[in-house]
């Protein structure tokens, strides 16, 4: 949501013709060490402020605070950040603050809370279906992240189609590209300690992402096969995720399956270029960030078609079943020993990631607002 939140905003601010906006910058407390939030923030704030007007406000820490660690959220008196001409609120997280007058934008990611509510840590999942609902209430327009999402919330929430507009994430080209340098790329690799050719995958460690039947996939290959492609997993420690590393448990430290944790930032894209494949046989995903990414590097992707992901790599990848670990490992086979099939995939791949452009979607939202302007006349 942040990445999406930074790169959306950057682009609206760049266009050369768009509706006024004002960044809201808010927080509950003062502290000598600001949290990771706070700081993403302030950086976002200082970033745009040569074309957004910027505002900043502390709200009051005892009650505000004390209230969101019982789980509710009292209404943020956001009318003093805008004048009365301003009354469009763009929540670029949800449900966004609950609000004492005015209308509001959200933007929804997806719905795993409804589809897999086991999936999600249950403080995440209670807040969500309470919330939502009532944040809805207060949309003027809805902004999802795919046509996917979009079509759950008509058929979970009844929410018109004319009320609902897709605006598409898309991969940081200057970041995610096929000409990482080598040397960078070789430095990130060993960094991690990982030799050539491995298969990649990333995501925070949790049910959805689907990592159990991954690794069971992965493991059922043929040894040659495992000894010169180990599988690499990144991504944060996640939760109930037990019956992955039980399962890493039972096969022992020569699996060849590597969990690397949280990877910093800036190596995302040297380890997605370097793989030899990329595999994310997620059971949802409301878009699917990963894939796009490892489609702009041109690694050859190898996915499911649950979610948004059908939407995000088109014909680009090689589409498994995510419930048999056989079908997950026939497409890494079929990736790592037919060198025809990986061209094919890398130039389709290329071509599918150039398809989503921030500036696109951000011409995408100005409309948004244009349409949300135009109800409250």
């Amino acid at each position: 949501m942040g990445y999406y939140t930074q790169e959306l905003l950057r682009a609206y601010a760049a266009l050369p013709e768009r509706w006024p906006m004002t960044l809201l910058a808010y927080r509950f407390r003062l502290r000598s060490r600001p949290s990771p939030s706070e700081r993403y923030l302030e950086e976002l704030a200082r970033s745009l402020k040569a074309r957004l007007e910027v505002r900043r406000r502390l709200l009051p820490a005892p009650v505000y605070a004390g209230l969101r660690k019982l789980g509710l959220r009292p209404p943020v008196p956001l009318d003093g950040f805008a004048p009365p001409s301003r009354r469009i609120y763009f929540f670029p997280n949800y449900v966004g603050e609950p609000l004492r007058r005015g209308w509001c934008i959200p933007v929804i990611y997806d719905f795993g809370f409804l589809r897999f509510p086991r999936s999600l840590p249950d403080r995440d999942d209670l807040f969500l279906k309470w919330y939502l609902p009532r944040a809805l209430k207060r949309a003027l327009h809805i902004v999802v992240i795919s046509d996917s999402v979009g079509r759950e919330l008509e058929s979970a929430y009844g929410v018109p189609a004319d009320r609902i507009t897709t605006v598409y994430p898309a991969a940081d080209r200057s970041r995610f590209r096929p000409d990482i340098p080598a040397v960078e790329r070789r430095a990130v690799r060993e960094k991690y300690g990982l030799p050539p050719g491995y298969i990649f995958s990333l995501g925070t460690l949790e049910p959805r992402k689907n990592f159990a039947r991954l690794v069971e996939a992965y493991a059922s290959l043929p040894e040659g096969l495992r000894r010169r492609a180990p599988l690499a997993i990144a991504g944060g420690r996640g939760w109930k995720n037990e019956d992955v590393r039980k399962l890493l448990r039972g096969l022992g430290p020569d699996s060849g399956v590597r969990l690397l944790g949280y990877i910093d930032d800036e190596d995302r894209a040297p380890l997605l270029a370097e793989a030899s494949v990329f595999g994310l046989p997620s059971l949802y995903e409301g878009f699917g960030m990963p894939v796009l990414e490892a489609l702009a590097c041109g690694t050859p992707v190898v996915t499911s078609r649950r979610g948004a992901l059908p939407e995000v790599a088109g014909e680009s990848a090689v589409y498994v079943d995510p419930l048999r670990p056989e079908d997950i490992a026939r497409g890494l086979k079929a990736v790592l020993e037919n060198p025809g099939l990986r061209q094919k995939l890398v130039s389709e791949g290329l071509k599918r990631a150039a398809a989503f452009q921030w500036e696109a979607s951000a011409r995408t939202l100005s409309g948004v607002f244009e349409k949300a302007a135009l109800k409250m006349i």
